[in-house]
């Protein structure tokens, strides 16, 4: 149980004092021995729990993103409208109903959930390969499912890890920043390398011999296994039903100043309105959300134009094969996995902000030879290989720091900032792959290049959006960091203090200059 939170001043500081008892592959572990001590008996229960869990949350989700890699080459058009589909349904979620389901039913069973719609979304594919006579209505069916499954799960898996930090963090009596930056790069490292595993096993499957039906009866029957063995992990309970665990938001933060009266948490944020559209109040009333945005955006990008043209077009030119592009995606995730490790290391030194500018700047690597040597044909693969080592070291930061750094900024409303990931990065990959068929030019020239479909499209233009994209990441940050610094002063009554088991409820100060000079 949390203790209540105590006011200072406009801002507000919730002290954790631990968990209650956990349950299924944990012990009790509600007993310390006294204040301000180590118990490390319960921090091993508590990150040997988040281990288990993310083992089980990867190869569940491993099985989905390569039943989604496959969807294309296996159902032709209907495998594309699928795929729009499911992130369609996923971006949708997270704006209205993943929130709720979180906070309702707590971060594990929501996880839960999303799993089990997970299990319908990768049961679809296996339908529509036994049934070819029903492949487009159960394939756009498990679409939509599994979108609404992606945004539970992984609205209620950001709130699981936040929740699991803050434990770990009381145990240790360390820096919650720390614990976040160590619990981030362990799921980092287990989700992307049951990613590499997953992916890779269709092909050992057919070249062992196996049909079709086998490999998504597989992806099928690790989706359910998984699912279940999910039931074991400890069962974190709803925040909104903790007692003590309310919070207060007096004040909304604008560009220009302070707006009040933004109702008590109590009562405000208890209300259905509120869980359903959790993630946009966020947005809307703490200004650190808005300049995390293209943090996010930048990420999304990338990945549009590395699958976009990178891998249809530029692969099959530089390594005249087109069959070597799930190489060079697995290269990515074996970058990322052990960059995941790395920088969880590196943040307990420097901070999360220097690893989450590099990963910025490592994105811009992505397109940055493309702006300098526009004519791929004078490539080799070492440079390609390089562009795909830019975006794999850039993926680690976002899927381990990134989210270390949610849980930090954000700690008083867990589901709606894990939701504003989905949203944000969603709707810009969204808006990444319709530029893809959009920006189209009429003449061949350095920028404007000819598709192997014969069509024409302006590359510079993509690449642009993403060199800025990552400019504006960094500027973002800087800010919403120094809105964090005053938060974190004006907390601690005027003296700065990074206490390990204090979360911190945003100041929401917006004039930070006056605030300073006061």
């Amino acid at each position: 149980m949390e203790a209540p939170i105590s006011s200072t001043g406009s801002s507000y500081q919730r002290t954790n004092t631990g968990e209650e008892p956990m349950d299924g592959l944990q012990e009790d572990n509600s007993t310390i021995t006294s204040i301000g001590s180590v118990d490390r008996a319960a921090a091993q229960r508590t990150l040997w729990n988040f281990v288990f869990m993310s083992v089980f949350f990867s190869a569940n989700h491993g099985c989905v993103v390569a039943c989604l890699s496959l969807a294309t080459s296996r159902l032709g058009s209907t495998g594309a409208w699928q795929s729009g589909i499911l992130y369609l349904f996923y971006t949708a979620s997270a704006l209205l109903g993943a929130t709720y389901v979180a906070k309702s039913l707590g971060a594990r069973n929501a996880i839960i959930t999303g799993m089990m719609l997970y299990c319908v979304y990768v049961g679809c594919f296996l339908l529509a390969t036994i049934s070819p006579a029903i492949e487009t209505p159960a394939a756009l069916f498990g679409a939509g499912i599994g979108g609404v499954g992606a945004g539970f799960l992984w609205t209620a898996q950001g709130s699981y890890f936040a929740r699991a930090s803050e434990d770990y963090s009381s145990f240790m009596t360390e820096e919650i920043s720390t614990s976040t930056s160590t619990l981030a790069s362990i799921f980092a490292f287990i989700y992307l390398s049951a990613e590499i595993v997953l992916r890779s096993l269709s092909t050992f499957l057919l070249e062992a011999g196996l049909d079709w039906v086998v490999v998504f009866a597989v992806y099928t029957a690790v989706t359910i296994l998984s699912t279940l063995l999910m039931f074991f992990v400890h069962n974190y309970s709803p925040e909104s039903q903790n007692e003590g665990d309310d919070y207060e938001i007096h004040q909304e933060s604008t560009e220009e100043g302070l707006e009040p009266n933004i109702p008590v948490a109590s009562v405000y944020t208890q209300s259905v309105f509120y869980k359903v559209t959790a993630a946009w109040q966020l947005l809307k009333m703490d200004l650190k959300m808005k300049y995390m945005i293209p943090l996010n955006a930048v990420f999304a990008f990338a990945g549009s134009f590395l699958n976009s043209y990178v891998n249809s077009e530029v692969v099959k030119q530089v390594d005249n094969s087109s069959t070597r592009v799930g190489i060079y995606n697995a290269w990515v995730s074996c970058v990322a996995a052990g960059m995941s490790l790395v920088f969880g290391q590196a943040s307990k030194k420097i901070g999360n902000g220097p690893v989450l500018i590099f990963g910025a700047i490592c994105f811009s690597g992505v397109v940055l030879p493309f702006l300098v040597l526009p004519n791929t044909a004078d490539w080799g693969v070492p440079l390609l290989l390089v562009v795909y080592t830019f975006h794999g070291t850039g993926r680690a930061t976002f899927e381990g720091t990134l989210k270390a750094t949610f849980a930090d900024y954000f700690a008083y409303e867990k589901e709606g900032a894990f939701a504003n990931i989905i949203l944000q990065n969603g709707l810009s990959g969204a808006i990444g792959y319709v530029l893809t068929f959009t920006l189209l030019c009429s003449e061949e020239s350095r920028y404007c290049i000819k598709y192997s479909d014969g069509s024409l499209h302006n590359v510079f233009i993509f690449e642009a959006l993403v060199a800025v994209t990552a400019i504006l990441a960094v500027a973002g940050y800087l800010r919403a960091s120094a809105l964090r610094r005053l938060e974190t002063i004006s907390a601690s009554g005027g003296q700065e203090s990074l206490h390990s088991d204090s979360i911190l409820i945003p100041l929401a100060a917006t004039n930070a200059e006056d605030e300073v000079q006061q």
